[in-house]
C-alpha cells in the first residue's frame, strides 16, 4: 500500500475545494448567472483533470490507464469553454453565446481516439505502449492542446483588450476583476509557454524537463481556475459592456445645435452638480441625468472633446483635487482621503489618472506647490 504524499492532500484539497467553488456560484441570484454556470463546467473539468492526474500518479493500472486518455480530452475544451465564459461575464447580450460546432473539432477527434484505445485489452493495450505504438498519437494529441490552447488564450487576450477600450467608454471607475482577468492571462500564458519548451525540449531534443511539463502545467492552471472561482465570489458582477465586432460610424451624427445644447448641459452637471463625485459615475447614469441617449454622449466626448468617458470624468475629478490642495484641506486630510472625496475608488487609480492629466505625481505636485 502507497503512503500517502504532500501531493496527495495538494490533490485532495484542489478537488474538493473545485466541487464547493462550482456549486456556491450557482447560488449566486441575478450576479452573470449565465457566465458562473459556464465557470461552475470549468470547475468540474478542473476537477475531473485533477482526479485524473491523482489516479496517474497513485492508483494506475492498464483499465485505469486507458481512461486517463479520456479525461486528457479537456486540453481541447479548456480553451472553448474559457473563451464562452469570458464573453459572458464581459459583453452584454451575450447571455447565450455559444461557439460553432467546429470549434469543437478536436474534442471529438479525440473521443474517438479513445474509443479506439479502449477497444484493446489491457495486455494488448500494454504491449502497444511497450512497442510505442501510441508514441506518435500521443505526440499529436500534446502537439494540438498546446496549439489549441494558444489560440484560445490569444482569443482570450483580444476580448479583453476590447473589454478594456469599451469599458473607458462606458464607465468613470477601474474594476479589480479586471486587473485580476490581466494576470490571470499572463499566468496562463506563462505557463503554456512553459509547456511548449517542454514539449519542445523533449521531443526534438530527447531532453525531459524535471517538474514541467503536461502534468504540472495542467495541475498548476487547475488551481489557477479555483483562483478565478473565489475572485468570483468576492466580486460576482463585472460591468457588462456592449460587443462591438465593428468599429462604429464616426462621421456626424448630431446638429451642431444638438451638439450645443448637450456641451451646455455637460458643463452644468459638472462644474456645478459636480456628478463626477459619484465614484461610481456610469454613461448609462450620466445620460439618463441628461434625457439622452448613451450613443449621443459617447458620440461627443470621441469626436468632439477626442476623449473616452473614463478619461473625461477624470479630468473634472482632477481639477476637483486640486481646487481642494489650494484650499489646503491636505493639511487636514491624506491625499488618500481627498482623492476617494473628488470621487476615486482606489489609490491606484487615482495616481495613474492624477500623472496622465498633471505629468507629475500628487505628492510632488503638493511639494512644488509649498516651495511656490
Amino acid at each position: 500500500m502507497q503512503s500517502f504524499e504532500l501531493i496527495d492532500l495538494i490533490l485532495f484539497l484542489g478537488i474538493s475545494q473545485g466541487i464547493f467553488l462550482a456549486i456556491t456560484l450557482q447560488s449566486i441570484k441575478n450576479k452573470n448567472r449565465s457566465a458562473n454556470k459556464m465557470l461552475s463546467i470549468i470547475l468540474m473539468l478542473s476537477v475531473l483533470m485533477l482526479l485524473g492526474r491523482m489516479v496517474y500518479y497513485r492508483y494506475l493500472t492498464p483499465v485505469l490507464f486507458q481512461w486517463t486518455i479520456f479525461v486528457d480530452g479537456i486540453i481541447f475544451i479548456f480553451g472553448p469553454l474559457c473563451y464562452i465564459y469570458f464573453r459572458r461575464l464581459s459583453f452584454s447580450k451575450n447571455d447565450n453565446f455559444r461557439l460553432p460546432w467546429y470549434h469543437y473539432i478536436p474534442i471529438l477527434i479525440h473521443l474517438l481516439f479513445f474509443l479506439y484505445v479502449v477497444s484493446f485489452n489491457s495486455e494488448e493495450f500494454m504491449t502497444r505502449i511497450s512497442s510505442g505504438y501510441f508514441s506518435i498519437p500521443f505526440l499529436c494529441i500534446e502537439g494540438a492542446g498546446i496549439i489549441s490552447n494558444f489560440y484560445y488564450m490569444i482569443c482570450n487576450a483580444m476580448l479583453l483588450k476590447a473589454y478594456i477600450k469599451e469599458e473607458k467608454n462606458t464607465i468613470s471607475y477601474q474594476q479589480n476583476l479586471v486587473s485580476f482577468l490581466k494576470l490571470f492571462q499572463i499566468a496562463i500564458g506563462v505557463f503554456m509557454i512553459l509547456w511548449a519548451v517542454s514539449f519542445i525540449s523533449k521531443n526534438a531534443f530527447d531532453h525531459s524537463m524535471n517538474y514541467l511539463g503536461y502534468d504540472a502545467v495542467w495541475g498548476t492552471i487547475s488551481i489557477f481556475i479555483f483562483v478565478v472561482g473565489y475572485y468570483s465570489l468576492k466580486e460576482p458582477e463585472l460591468f457588462r459592456v456592449p460587443f462591438q465586432k465593428e468599429k462604429p460610424n464616426s462621421q456626424k451624427r448630431m446638429s451642431q445645435d444638438t451638439i450645443s445644447t448637450l456641451e451646455k448641459k455637460l458643463q452644468c452637471i459638472m462644474e456645478e452638480e459636480k456628478i463626477f463625485l459619484n465614484p461610481n459615475l456610469t454613461l448609462r447614469k450620466l445620460s439618463e441625468r441628461l434625457d439622452t441617449s448613451t450613443h449621443n454622449i459617447s458620440w461627443y466626448l470621441n469626436n468632439v472633446i477626442q476623449s473616452s468617458f473614463y478619461d473625461y470624468i477624470n479630468h473634472y475629478r482632477i481639477k476637483e483635487f486640486l481646487r481642494r490642495i489650494e484650499n489646503n484641506e491636505h493639511l487636514q486630510h491624506t491625499i488618500l482621503a481627498i482623492s476617494i472625496e473628488v470621487g476615486f475608488n482606489s489609490k491606484s487609480t487615482f495616481n495613474k489618472a492624477f500623472k496622465l492629466e498633471m505629468n507629475d505625481t500628487p505628492r510632488n505636485y503638493i511639494k512644488q506647490l509649498e516651495v511656490a
